[in-house]
């Protein structure tokens, strides 16, 4: 090779050598650089990566609270279960592992097998396993446990629509679940704990752990054996008259706690319908027309207007019509025999203000309160958006809307002397230790009449179901106060609906001292449609049932005070009028005659019965039997009924707790 030939070999040997001397230098400062930014500037962040990848946060589930009725009765718990998956290669012993599924999780030995076959990977076992299933397997090896908490109701499907329910996600699906959520849902917690090579956790003590916090417990005013009895009165009801629906509320008028509430509608309930849909109430508006009559002076129970004959037509063109036809009525007997012609002509009596300022202290036309998620205002028209009509159509329960809460609040007014509570449904709160958190009290939201006035109506009304047109609510060893109501039914075009009518009964118990106001309700009811004839008798059989089963809901020595004295069968029928058949429809007089309503309040002991035979009844049914011997009852699951404790034929005396059990077939 040439001299210059080999000088330019040297040159560009040279030159790779610089290339590579800089590329490697450039590389080092980056490499330094890198180095520089990931420790020095970014140290904490991979630091901490580094360490969530050594580690794993375990989610740790509060508990829910529990609901409970006013007694204590339990009506929503949690329960502690588990969910179990195996890792067939992972197990030790095979045959050991098929006999603890067998024994403690009761699979059969062939599932157990397929569940711990080596050629399968992973098996997720259906259903959920109890904590005294989890602890008598143990931790054993390919067993992994995935714990649950899940919300379950003791007491089935009574009460439910109160309750509501929890959604699979831990959601709060309508009722006290929802409105109560933030009281109940306590706060998750978490652990940390630390994970090797191959991913598997280890529990470490030097590790955080954040403890979960359980919700409080929540007491409700319901009173549980209240509520069976009016779920099975209604449910009874609704089977016997063919209607739509209904609802049946118990309340007690001196603290405005609701004991009850039952709403059945087509295709299921979705919540208290007593709460949240209002409707036209008819009829059973009337005594609140009259005491506003009252409480302003404008009128007194004495004064007379004529019938009419049962037909007529006020200045303003407009027919009125009763069911039967009157000649001269006092206010008094109006009311009582609910003359719509005699409301609408003590109608001039008092200015659209007056009319509507006692309507509306009575509740009527905006929220009542009540502990719940959501509730209607109904509709009360103000004065300046009336027509003509409309004074008398408010009068006879026309051209407004209402709850039955509201329309029960406002007969609870008539029932105390004249003032308006406020409805609760929560009595307290307590944390998970028992104290008390919160306790609400009775809350008094205004006078709407004088004590007298009330009374006065309160006199009415008694003999509206002793021989007006509630007799079918009426009971021979107690005084019974209420109204009937059929008013005609809208369609979802806001027309009437032909044919088509809400019967309702609202009143309360004992009159003279009375522990209960009473609401029934029933959405077009078949054949014979009108209220004293439908509601009323729902009326009287919820009575008569929770004198039966000696609800703690009673006071019961208060509630020998009012009882009536012995009558005669004559005295007991009442002495006839010269007024129009009984029919049990408003504007007609019905005579009650003698039965033994009432004489299970009897305070002598009874002699133990033997338990029936209640298989293969249905579980309303087979509630209904139990509470005429003066026995309260616990449904467990539903259908039918499987089995009872105590068994049939053995000895049960008045006032034991009894438990049925349904098969749900």
């Amino acid at each position: 090779m040439s001299r210059a030939g080999a000088w330019d070999s040297e040159e560009r040997l040279r030159g790779r050598r610089r290339l590579l001397i800089v590329s490697i230098a450039i590389a080092a400062v980056l490499i330094v650089g890198r180095s520089v930014q990931l420790q020095g500037f970014e140290g904490d962040k991979w630091r901490a990566e580094a360490a969530e990848q050594q580690q794993a946060r375990v989610p740790l589930p509060a508990r829910r609270g529990a609901i409970f009725d006013r007694d204590g009765v339990p009506l929503a718990l949690t329960r502690e279960t588990f969910r179990l998956s195996l890792a067939p290669s992972e197990l030790a012993d095979r045959d050991a592992a098929v006999r603890q599924l067998a024994q403690v999780l009761k699979l059969t030995r062939s599932a157990a097998r397929r569940a711990t076959s080596k050629d399968r990977k992973w098996v997720v076992l259906p259903g959920r396993f109890t904590a005294e299933q989890r602890r008598e397997i143990g931790d054993l090896r390919g067993f992994h446990w995935e714990r649950r908490l899940e919300r379950f109701y003791p007491q089935g499907t009574v009460g439910r629509e109160v309750l509501g329910g929890i959604s699979g996600d831990g959601r709060p699906l309508g009722g006290m679940e929802q409105a109560l959520d933030r009281m109940l849902a306590g706060r998750d917690g978490y652990s940390v704990m630390r994970r090797d090579g191959k991913g598997r956790k280890e529990a470490s003590v030097a590790l955080p752990v954040v403890q979960a916090t359980d919700g409080n417990d929540v007491y409700l005013s319901i009173d549980f054996d209240l509520q069976e009895i009016a779920d099975a009165a209604l449910g009874a009801a609704i089977d016997s008259t063919g209607a739509a629906g209904g609802d049946l509320l118990l309340m007690d008028p001196r603290t405005g706690e609701v004991l009850a509430a039952v709403s059945r509608r087509q295709g299921g309930s979705l919540g208290v319908g007593a709460f949240i849909e209002p409707y036209e109430p008819g009829s059973v508006a009337k005594p609140l027309f009259v005491s506003t009559l009252l409480a302003t002076g404008k009128a007194t129970l004495g004064e007379s207007v004529h019938g009419e004959g049962g037909r007529w037509t006020d200045p303003d063109g407009r027919v009125h019509t009763d069911v039967h036809a009157y000649d001269w009525l006092t206010l008094r007997d109006a009311l009582r025999v609910s003359s719509n012609i005699g409301m609408v002509k003590f109608v001039p009596r008092l200015s659209p203000g007056q009319q509507f300022g006692m309507l509306r202290d009575f509740g009527f036309g905006t929220p009542t309160g009540v502990e719940y998620p959501a509730e209607s205002s109904g509709r009360l028209p103000r004065p300046d958006r009336w027509s003509k009509p409309t004074g008398a159509s408010l009068a006879t329960g026309y051209e407004l809307s209402v709850t039955p809460l509201q329309l029960a609040l406002a007969y609870g007014a008539l029932a105390n002397g004249g003032v308006l509570m406020e409805p609760r449904l929560v009595r307290e709160v307590r944390g998970r230790d028992g104290k008390t958190l919160e306790r609400r009290d009775p809350r008094e939201v205004r006078r709407v009449i004088p004590r007298a006035v009330a009374g006065q109506i309160r006199d009415v009304l008694v003999t509206v179901v002793a021989d007006g047109t509630a007799t079918r609510a009426s009971l021979s060893t107690f005084e019974v106060a209420g109204k009937t109501g059929t008013a005609r039914r809208t369609g979802a075009n806001g027309r009437y609906e032909a044919g088509q009518y809400n019967s309702t009964f609202v009143g309360f118990f004992p009159a003279r001292d009375p522990q209960l106001t009473i609401l029934v309700r029933l959405d077009r009811p078949q054949g014979e449609y009108y209220g004293g004839l439908t509601a009323a008798p729902v009326t009287r059989e919820t009575l008569q049932a929770i004198l039966a089963a000696r609800s703690p809901g009673l006071d019961r020595r208060s509630l020998l005070a009012t009882r009536l004295p012995a009558q005669s069968p004559v005295r007991a029928a009442g002495t006839r009028r010269a007024d129009p058949p009984p029919s049990g429809s408003e504007g007609v007089y019905v005579f009650v005659s003698t039965d033994n309503v009432g004489r299970a309040v009897d305070e002598r002991p009874a002699a133990p019965v033997a338990m029936p035979d209640l298989s293969g009844l249905p579980l309303r049914d087979a509630a209904r039997r139990l509470h005429a011997l003066g026995v309260r009852v616990r449904v467990r699951g539903g259908g039918f009924v499987a089995s009872t404790r105590p068994e049939a034929g053995q000895p049960v005396a008045r006032g034991d707790t009894l438990v049925i059990v349904g098969d749900s077939r």
